[in-house]
């Protein structure tokens, strides 16, 4: 049984909008007298995370999320004019493949390789997640449903109101060897220019930047820039006078649960929530072919290969909704909040305070 003196410590899995799962898991944690120590998420987890790092609660984050207009935005219209689409279809005139396989083929993954991989260091998945990266830069560059200004627009006015701008606000006096400069809340994006997981705030300063000086806002949105759905967030670097682009995308197409951002301790409890669902696209419109292109660029090839310590993973069922399903009613978005609250209180009955 996990032991919790209230001190804990918070890892968001990404989900698109069934990030709003969380918000039933947190009042769950607050009805049970958690305080989050460190925050570590990814995508809808960063936004979540960091809102909570920020000092938002359950019920402020229910109206605040309850304000983005995304839900506005007609998806189906939308997808229908993107380009990847239109090249899909084309690609599948000409395709021997059928279902899930024609979407991996398209994006240069071969399953009948992958199925032979060891650990994620073999040169069999190294060349797949390359052929990702390449089309992730190639496709996105061509269109996508949103540019991110608008949520990162949103996301500094929302954090603003509580007094956080950059990560300098939010900065505490403790530390340890995986966040050295201890920062409350941290979160992840894959730079697909180098192939590689980027730890935000730290990470920055390859580009040129400190830390403490990039606006959460600005990290929540390269956590957030979903492939296809949302522009990847572009970073211009001088070497020797030669101008080089960077392109960063959802830190989730590589680990949509990044625990390794918080050091195991056993006197400090884990809680990780993960959104979970079985969204089905059977039906081949383009919104469909749209979604089903995302979900095989996520969580991309990351063996399940660490156990860790004094953790409890929240694992929560959102049904049938899916990580672009913004046009949410208010039966569906009670059914996300009470699912994370049910979820997390199957998982804290573990706990012992």
């Amino acid at each position: 049984m996990l032991q919790s003196h209230g001190l804990t410590n918070l890892v968001l899995g990404g989900g698109g909008i069934r990030g709003i799962a969380y918000i039933g898991m947190l009042e769950a944690a607050r009805a049970k007298g958690f305080v989050f120590r460190n925050i570590a998420g990814v995508s809808a987890g960063a936004l979540v995370g960091a809102l909570t790092g920020a000092g938002y609660g359950p019920w402020e984050l229910k109206k605040v999320l309850g304000e983005s207009k995304l839900d506005g935005i007609n998806m189906k219209d939308a997808s229908r004019r993107m380009p990847i689409v239109r090249q899909f279809l084309e690609y599948c005139t000409n395709s021997r493949y059928v279902g899930v396989e024609s979407f991996k083929e398209f994006l240069g993954v071969s399953s009948s390789s992958m199925r032979h991989y060891k650990n994620a260091n073999s040169d069999v998945l190294k060349e797949q997640r390359n052929n990702i990266f390449k089309n992730i830069i190639t496709y996105s560059k061509e269109g996508s449903l949103f540019n991110g200004d608008y949520l990162e627009e949103w996301v500094y006015k929302i954090l603003l109101k509580k007094g956080i701008k950059t990560f300098a606000d939010l900065r505490t006096e403790t530390s340890d060897k995986l966040n050295p400069k201890g920062y409350k809340v941290r979160m992840t994006a894959v730079d697909v220019s180098r192939g590689k997981v980027i730890i935000l705030p730290d990470d920055i300063a390859f580009y040129g930047i400190e830390p403490g000086h990039l606006e959460v806002a600005k990290a929540i949105r390269m956590s957030t820039s979903v492939p296809f759905a949302f522009k990847p967030v572009q970073i211009n670097k001088e070497y020797n006078g030669i101008t080089k682009t960077f392109y960063l995308v959802d830190g989730g197409i590589l680990d949509n649960l990044p625990i390794w951002l918080i050091s195991p301790s056993q006197t400090t409890p884990l809680v990780a929530g993960v959104l979970r669902g079985r969204a089905k696209f059977s039906v081949m419109t383009p919104l469909n072919i749209l979604k089903t292109l995302i979900s095989v660029v996520h969580d991309f090839g990351i063996p399940d290969t660490k156990q860790y310590e004094n953790c409890s993973i929240v694992k929560i069922n959102t049904g049938s909704i899916s990580f672009l399903d913004f046009g949410l009613t208010d039966r569906e978005r009670e059914y996300l909040i009470q699912s994370g609250k049910r979820a997390a209180y199957h998982a804290f009955g573990r706990f012992r305070m």
